[in-house]
């Protein structure tokens, strides 16, 4: 049972989308990225 995550009884294919995205390295880094990129030191002066 390779794709069965620590915890889960399921596996990543029996689960919905918002469960995998939950778990995903990439959902939570694309979050992180999302956060540091609207901190104030980023947005444009005008």
């Amino acid at each position: 049972m390779i794709f069965v995550p620590e915890g889960e009884t399921r596996t990543f294919a029996e689960m919905s989308a918002e469960e995998k995205n939950a778990r995903s390295h990439r959902a939570r880094a694309f979050a992180e990225l999302v956060r540091r990129l609207s901190a104030p030191e980023w947005k444009i002066k005008t």
